[in-house]
């Protein structure tokens, strides 16, 4: 299985939605990779949660072994990613630019969240 670079995979992906109630609009979409054992992606979760962020969540473990693969391959390439994709990758998407973390970084997500 293999994901072409040129076309935006995202919203093709086998995502779980977050809905959180808002209180205002939410101008920026979140692309949530993650584990089910790693600890910083659970407080990544509860960070977004608990400032009532809408995510999209994807437990990269849940997966099989190709799809996982696949995955990771394309994000790997489509960020240039200089190392490995770390848990949790986050992709902010705010009017069609994607900003990216690589692991858990409260500080850098409040400056694309805001």
């Amino acid at each position: 299985m293999e994901y072409d670079l040129t076309r935006d995979i995202l919203s093709e992906l086998p995502w779980e939605k977050k809905i959180n109630e808002q209180k205002t609009q939410q101008r920026v979409e979140i692309f949530y990779f993650s584990l089910t054992t790693c600890v910083y992606c659970k407080k990544g979760i509860s960070f977004l949660q608990d400032n009532k962020f809408n995510f999209n969540l994807m437990y990269l473990d849940k997966l099989d072994l190709v799809q996982k693969k696949a995955i990771k391959t394309y994000i790997q390439s489509k960020y240039k990613l200089k190392t490995r994709m770390a848990s949790p990758f986050v992709i902010f998407r705010l009017d069609g630019d994607d900003f990216i973390s690589n692991g858990y970084d409260p500080d850098y997500w409040k400056s694309k969240l805001r």
